[in-house]
């Protein structure tokens, strides 16, 4: 499960869930610092927040999220997101996009394309 550092839970939550349709799967403050797990089929991400971890959220790469409904969800989020890499279909065989989330992560998202 992929673990973020966020620099606003209740932003990252808002952003994960009405935009692409994660589900809060758990919730909690423990020792000062807010955790949240989110899931999407069978795929979950944690939040959390908190000094331990280090400055600012940062991440040197991009997130794979494998989906169905890859186009419909471009078509739904296109124009409320920072977009990495627009909707293309990939020489290799899948139909991907990549945007930003608030915190800077990069998350791209992922399908066999039909033949």
């Amino acid at each position: 499960m992929p673990v973020l550092r966020v620099s606003d839970m209740q932003r990252a939550i808002d952003w994960y869930t009405h935009l692409l349709g994660f589900e809060v799967h758990s919730h909690f403050v423990f020792g000062g610092v807010e955790s949240c797990v989110l899931q999407i089929g069978a795929t979950r991400l944690r939040l959390f927040t908190g000094s331990h971890a280090g400055g600012k959220p940062a991440f040197n790469d991009t997130l794979y999220f494998e989906r169905s409904g890859v186009r419909e969800l471009w078509n739904r989020i296109r124009d409320q997101v920072e977009i990495v890499k627009p909707l293309e279909l990939m020489e290799y065989g899948t139909l991907e996009f990549r945007v930003r989330d608030p915190d800077g992560y990069a998350l791209a998202f992922v399908e066999p394309a039909v033949s």
